[in-house]
């Protein structure tokens, strides 16, 4: 006898197939995409030629706007057109911070919010440039270029105006001065450029702590903070001394409307000066404009030239200035705190925090023609900014340290009570004669919080199994033999009923012990009403 197969259901892993299908779909797409984004394998002169574009773009797209100003400028002013090349070659000084001479007038203190732009976008070229994969050769081609691209520009410049200098007033400035300010900038915004993430694979890559990068992150942070305490502080003595500023314009009554336009523009220019200055100020060291000197302590000025912004500049130290020291302190412990920070740490964060205030306060000072140096004290200030971080560096990472030592005293003193209480509880069970599962008592050690969970599964379930055995065993002793019996004859059943839900054909052994089931429950039923008339 051959059994007719019934129709196979439909698979509940239909849907899934599908829903695999279009993961793997997906799946494909997505690595065709990442690799048309993944540039390909470059030669040398390739990878040179993009870098070398990389880093151009930004120097001269600046060169273009100066000629092109320079140009309106002379066209309006009727001036010579000779003179353009000489006002392009000073501009690039300018916007370099590289110094400048003319009818025998030296600046080297010059408006730092040009250069901070230029800076900027170098920086944003250099991020487009990196943020994918990227070799170490690729990095030592970018650095080249971006440091090479401006040093040849200010050569080119400097060349210029010694050419202009055989006809003019003008001379070239000093070119080591020039090219270390020019190198000094833009190797900052190299290093700006490059992120936190491309730093810390770098360190991953030649075995430097990963601390150390963090930690100059906090020093980063640190002087951020300080940054712009520096700038309410200077905005409030601004506000405070505005009235000096017209005073100050007053001696100058020649100054017509268009020059005090020029003026506050300048003024303007010079804030990222100002913010700096100040910050060195609020740490303890002083801003000296030739031979006047400004700082917490005392204040000794000389007549400033008139811009708006020099007439912030208090003539005298109030008694309260004193308390400004607040600022670097706050800045450091605002830093210091979140990142529970290690004495390793400290230590980096304030070499790190003394170089960075150090350039930033060699960038923004130099000489304001006939009154001399300019600008807040090199030294001292950078100084005082490391100063400030080691102590309060230092506390901090003492106060965490004792913290850490206090919990590591109290832990083990609470190991023994647990182990006691453990103890109690083994004993009361083996009293009771009942196998009552024992409850489970919270945990109080912070070394077993901290343990994961997958290893704590295996020994919670044991008390668990071994407490459902005596209550198995008691079922089977109450079950009476009949049941356990018929238990076997009624596993097939359920076979053949899962096999019937399935949609799955039985075998032909199967079939007829069934239809012989089917004739003894009928006869079954036939002799029961027999059986109970002979009752």
């Amino acid at each position: 006898m051959r059994a007719e197969r019934t129709p196979r259901a439909p698979h509940p892993s239909g849907s899934r197939q599908s829903s695999g299908s279009a993961q793997r779909v997906a799946r494909k797409a997505g690595s065709k995409a990442k690799a048309r984004r993944t540039p390909a394998p470059l030669t040398k002169a390739g990878r040179i030629r993009r870098m070398l574009i990389t880093a151009a773009v930004p120097n001269v797209v600046i060169v273009l706007i100066i000629m092109a100003i320079a140009l309106g400028g002379l066209m309006l002013a009727g001036s010579p057109m000779a003179w353009w090349y000489t006002i392009v070659a000073e501009a690039w000084m300018v916007f370099n911070l590289a110094p400048v001479s003319a009818a025998g007038v030296h600046i080297s203190f010059l408006p730092a919010l040009p250069a901070l732009i230029l800076a900027a976008v170098v920086a944003v070229r250099v991020r487009s440039a990196v943020k994918h994969k990227v070799s170490v050769n690729d990095l030592l081609t970018l650095l080249a270029c971006v440091l090479g691209v401006p040093v040849v520009f200010t050569i080119i410049a400097w060349l210029m105006l010694w050419d202009a200098g055989k006809v003019y007033d003008v001379s070239p400035p000093n070119l080591a001065q020039a090219l270390l300010r020019v190198i000094v900038l833009h190797l900052a915004a190299m290093v700006a450029g490059m992120g936190w993430r491309l730093w810390r694979a770098l360190a991953k890559r030649y075995g430097v702590p990963r601390p150390l990068v963090d930690a100059t992150q906090i020093a980063l942070r640190y002087l951020a903070y300080l940054a712009i305490g520096a700038a309410v502080v200077f905005a409030v003595v601004f506000l405070v001394n505005i009235s000096r500023q017209g005073e100050m314009m007053n001696d100058y009554p020649a100054v017509s409307g268009l020059g005090i336009a020029g003026l506050v523009l300048l003024s303007l220019l010079y804030i990222p000066n100002a913010i700096v200055s100040t910050a060195a100020v609020v740490v303890g060291s002083e801003f000296s404009v030739g031979e006047g000197s400004v700082s917490l302590f005392s204040a000794h000025l000389v007549p400033l030239p008139p811009l708006p912004i020099t007439g912030g500049i208090p003539a005298s130290a109030p008694s309260w200035a004193v308390a400004l020291l607040i600022v670097p302190l706050g800045a450091a412990i605002y830093s210091l705190y979140k990142k529970r920070p290690s004495f390793q740490d400290v230590v980096v964060a304030t070499v790190a925090s003394a170089v960075i205030m150090l350039a930033a306060c060699y960038l923004v000072s130099g000489d304001l023609g006939y009154y001399g140096s300019t600008g807040p004290q090199l030294w001292t200030a950078a100084g005082l900014t490391a100063l400030w971080m080691a102590v309060v560096g230092c506390a901090v990472a003492a106060g965490f340290a004792f913290v850490a030592w206090r919990a590591s005293r109290t832990a083990p003193a609470a190991a023994p009570a647990g182990t006691a209480t453990e103890a109690t509880d083994a004993a009361a069970v083996e009293t009771d004669g009942a196998p009552v599962e024992p409850e489970r008592e919270p945990i109080t050690d912070p070394e077993i919080v901290d343990a994961e969970v997958v290893e704590d599964e295996s020994q919670d379930s044991a008390p668990a199994e071994a407490a459902e055995e005596p209550e198995e065993e008691q079922k089977e002793e109450d079950t009476p033999a009949d049941e356990i019996a018929e238990e076997p004859e009624e596993e097939p059943d359920k076979e053949a009923e899962e096999g019937d839900e399935r949609g799955v054909a039985k075998p032909l052994s199967q079939q007829l012990k069934d239809q012989m089931g089917e004739s003894e429950q009928g006869s079954s039923s036939a002799d029961s009403p027999e059986e109970g008339e002979r009752g």
